[in-house]
């Protein structure tokens, strides 16, 4: 239909016609840049326009160059050979029949189409290009050598805050519980280096990180070769180990009553466990008190390749969240069963005979999936004390010496970190069941149910508790 002189003209539903679709019919190369936003280019390549869809469905252009040349389809078409305002509304007429408008629409869909493959070619391109790890160190974030395999970088920002990554999948993920906190460098950006910013914005941000403009991105971080990796000088601390108290009142309240391991649980499992008892200072209006954290012994090889008490996992309850802390290094805690090398209770030809050896990520839940299981005297529960670190898989290899299990259980967190850490410790156990020093076993991994994050998760009372602690730190378990 066109307009007659004496007819009024809807200027509105004319100014919501798609203007990407009257520029294409004038000879202009369209590009779709973002949300409801488009570049377009003349043949001549005179003009090059911004063209933008406002929130209540008009359209407008401006000229790049030209400040004067800008506004609605009505403008474009009077500033390009429409005599008037009448002539530009009768060429935009034919746009509101069902066949222009089809085309138009179309031709949105195509272009969004191509927009978004663009932009996820874009987005495959950050993860291909930049290492994540060159990236973080690059954003003041320092590698903590102790705390990193071959597999995994442990690595800790300015402010302590802490985050693993696997270079070989360029994927990191946050060591304090932030479940959201995870993924390639595209989110580490958002979250870290914008604060939360957007896909947007991180994708411009990226831009300047790319390609081959890095060259350093190609040098290595550590100074270790790849088949070497530095082990922390083990101490003993046995006698330091012996002269903490037995689990107390309190700190027994806190493995029960908090986080749901029975009595019998503690009773078999008691050797590894001990009370650390921390002495808080007065300060104003607040008495000086001790706080009863729970202690878990962790083993690990000395420099004379021997075992030895190399220091203690720490877990208690916080005025507002659960207490995390280590106290010398890290290797294993093992639980083994009391009656483990009781003949009368499994038989001779039992004793030291391991049937299962199961791996956790903390000792709560090393604790908690025995619990599940039975508590049987044949099985034993290990915690690796969070992201397995070089330590502690020399220390589990000598501890599958010792005691050959037929079957070792991986039995992590179900999260990413969790399956990550069951699929690097399943590649180091394969390569270690090729040593002609040790026996042979199986391996298997083994998840909690869906909706729960680990073991303690299953056991631990549901109901809120009177004074009961947030779980906090996933590095130090829980």
């Amino acid at each position: 239909m066109s307009f007659h002189s004496n007819s009024a003209i809807d200027t509105e539903a004319l100014t919501r016609i798609p203007l990407p679709a009257i520029l294409a019919d004038h000879g202009y190369g369209i590009q779709q840049t973002g949300p409801g936003r488009f570049a377009a280019e003349s043949p001549d390549h005179a003009e090059r326009l911004s063209v933008s869809r406002l929130p209540d469905g008009k359209w407008l252009y401006r000229d790049q160059n030209h400040q004067d040349n800008r506004g609605n389809a009505i403008n474009f078409l009077q500033a390009h050979g429409a005599s008037g305002f009448r002539e530009a509304a009768n060429t935009l007429s034919a746009y509101t029949q069902p066949e222009k408008s089809a085309a138009a629409t179309a031709l949105l869909n195509d272009l969004d189409h191509r927009y978004q493959d663009a932009g996820r070619d874009e987005l495959q391109r950050f993860n291909a290009e930049i290492p994540l790890n060159r990236f973080v160190e690059a954003h003041g974030w320092t590698l903590d050598d102790k705390e990193s395999t071959r597999a995994w970088e442990k690595y800790r920002s300015p402010a302590g805050d802490s985050i693993v990554i696997s270079p070989d999948k360029n994927f990191y993920f946050h060591q304090q519980n932030k479940d959201q906190d995870k993924g390639g460098v595209i989110q580490f950006t958002q979250a870290h280096v914008l604060n939360n910013g957007s896909l947007g914005d991180a994708r411009k941000y990226l831009r300047d990180f790319s390609g081959d403009k890095r060259p350093e991105w190609k040098m290595p971080v550590q100074s270790r070769s790849a088949d070497v990796v530095k082990l922390p000088q083990i101490e003993d601390r046995k006698a330091e180990w012996q002269t903490l108290p037995a689990l107390s009142s309190k700190s027994i309240h806190y493995l029960t009553a908090l986080r749901g391991l029975e009595p019998e649980t503690l009773a078999v499992y008691g050797k590894s466990i001990r009370t650390d008892i921390h002495q808080t200072e007065k300060g104003g209006t607040r008495q000086g008190g001790e706080l009863h954290n729970v202690a878990f012994a962790h083993v690990a090889i000395d420099k004379d390749n021997k075992p030895v008490i190399a220091g203690w996992e720490k877990k208690g309850p916080g005025k507002e969240k659960a207490f995390n802390g280590f106290h010398g290094h890290r290797g294993i805690a093992v639980f083994k069963h009391k009656d483990f090398d009781n003949a009368d209770e499994r038989g001779p030809d039992d004793i030291g005979f391991c049937q299962k050896m199961i791996l956790c990520e903390s000792s709560i839940d090393a604790l908690s999936k025995a619990q599940m299981d039975g508590c049987h005297p044949g099985d034993v529960y290990v915690s690796i004390g969070g992201t397995p670190s070089a330590a502690a898989e020399k220390s589990l290899s000598a501890l599958i010496r010792k005691n050959e299990p037929q079957e070792v259980v991986l039995a992590f967190d179900n999260d990413d970190a969790g399956r990550g850490f069951a699929v690097h410790m399943e590649r180091h156990l394969g390569k270690e069941n090729l040593k002609f020093t040790m026996p042979y076993f199986t391996t298997r991994m083994e998840f909690p149910p869906k909706g729960l994050k680990d073991w303690n998760d299953m056991v631990k009372p549901k109901a809120p508790v009177q004074g009961r602690a947030r779980e906090g730190g996933l590095g130090m378990g829980g």
